[in-house]
């Protein structure tokens, strides 16, 4: 068993190694293996380059807390991000890292996020004496969780507080840590009179399973009857149980897996007259299937294979049916059954070069009129953007999140479609770089320089 669990350790290095060289290897290893556990222990939430940066608060006088992420309903929110929450929210998560680049867990960790967690999320905390001993983007970003958990009080939502402890140990945390980790729980707990809290420990083969399961985009649905299709194509159709169709959406963790969405034209809707019939759908009793009452979901894929009472899809998008998969999430959520009841799914699998994935998402969600800009990602425009950054200047503009960190390309050089916004907005102001919010976080965007040159990271030629 120890020595299975030293190769976790070698391994674990080899791929920091890679991966270090590759994504940033201006960086020191500590700063580096922050930015990886940071990767890893989000991964459920899949935040590009820039979100992952915006809360790490590691440097002096950081409390022993490496990062702080605070999230509703599975999105992180950002400086200005709470200026467009919706008035009611259903969850809102805190998510506190500390990542150490050593063989094991210390006592000492536990107990200083102990003594400083309790009074950095406490309502009534008195900002003065805090900022002599706590870095500011610390004290902004607890400020930011603490804001929002007072905005949104009135809808009553779910507040769960998540501490993740990582390191490249081989074996599970000594009872001793784990002992503290639990009182350092149930002190989070107290936050609220129904809040939740966790404590979770990564050690080398969690970090390694992590990092094996983002670079393999793969998926399997369980269908209730065999899949039809037709000799035009490569496609499916079948009926899935409710809570296979779940288990497809959600992470290990039970978390609503996001980036399963990126390429569809529609955000969720909350609480609409439509969603709302569908939740009413899910809960009702009388013994009626729920695909006779809904148009199901489409998913595009690269490939779809069947494997017994399974189908293996690789690269999934839910392209249609997103308001559909939100109330599911939601009435499994909160504790419902499935009853024996299925949801009607085609699978279709495009060529990823040429027009067909655009023209199946485009025709799958005509059933209701559009804003002229839905579209996004997949509208030919980004797509020019991409190739235009590529070519002209050697930087890699994400239309999907995360994509080219999976492939390995250098973090400088990856440019999410939030920041490239936000710059562009900026372009006109005088202070373009100091006085905006993403100048102020990010720095700003880089440009290539005169003849071919690329000028450096946070500068403008």
């Amino acid at each position: 068993m120890t020595s299975v669990q030293n190769n976790d350790q070698r391994l674990l290095d080899r791929i920091l190694e890679d991966q270090h060289r590759k994504l940033a290897p201006e960086k020191g290893r500590d700063d580096f293996f922050t930015f990886f556990a940071a990767d890893k222990a989000l991964q459920d939430w899949d935040l590009d380059n820039d979100e992952i940066m915006d809360g790490i608060v590691d440097g002096a006088h950081d409390c022993g807390i490496d990062g702080i992420w605070t999230f509703v309903d599975e999105r992180y929110i950002t400086a200005d991000a709470h200026q467009f929450l919706s008035s009611r929210a259903g969850k809102i998560e805190l998510v506190i890292l500390q990542a150490k680049n050593t063989s094991g867990y210390q006592e000492t960790v536990i107990e200083k996020l102990h003594f400083h967690l309790p009074t950095l999320l406490d309502m009534s905390r008195d900002e003065e004496e805090l900022v002599d001993h706590t870095n500011a983007k610390l004290l902004d970003r607890t400020r930011r969780f603490l804001h929002i958990l007072e905005e949104l009080a009135s809808s009553f939502p779910h507040v769960r507080v998540k501490v993740i402890y990582a390191s490249k140990a081989a074996e599970t945390p000594h009872p001793n840590v784990k002992s503290k980790g639990d009182r350092l729980r149930r002190e989070l707990a107290k936050i609220t009179s129904d809040a939740a809290a966790e404590v979770e420990y990564l050690n080398a083969a969690d970090l390694r399973e992590r990092t094996a399961r983002g670079a393999k985009a793969v998926a399997q649905l369980v269908f209730t009857e065999t899949p039809m299709s037709t000799s035009l194509g490569e496609g499916y159709v079948c009926l899935a149980r409710l809570d296979e169709y779940y288990r497809f959406i959600t992470s290990d963790n039970e978390a609503l897996r996001l980036e399963l969405f990126e390429s569809n034209v529609r955000d969720y809707a909350g609480s609409t007259a439509v969603n709302n019939a569908i939740g009413e759908t899910l809960k009702s009793g009388t013994g009626e299937d729920f695909w006779w009452f809904n148009n199901g979901v489409t998913v595009v894929a690269d490939a779809a294979q069947i494997a017994g009472k399974r189908i293996v899809i690789r690269e999934p998008q839910i392209v249609n049916g997103l308001q559909t998969s939100h109330e599911i999430y939601h009435y499994f959520q909160d504790g419902g059954q499935h009853r024996d009841r299925s949801l009607l799914v085609k699978i279709v699998v495009a060529p990823e070069s040429g027009t067909a994935r655009d023209r199946i998402i485009r025709a799958t969600n005509s059933q209701t009129q559009l804003p002229a800009g839905a579209l996004r990602a997949t509208e030919s425009i980004q797509k020019d953007i991409e190739e235009s950054l590529t070519h002209a200047g050697g930087y890699y503009y994400e239309r999907r999140a995360s994509y080219y960190r999976n492939l390995g390309f250098p973090l400088d050089r990856v440019v999410s479609m939030a920041r490239l916004a936000k710059e562009f907005t900026a372009l006109g102001d005088d202070e373009h770089t100091t006085g905006t919010p993403s100048a102020r976080v990010y720095g700003p965007v880089p440009r290539p320089g005169p003849e071919g040159d690329r000028g450096s990271r946070g500068s403008v030629p």
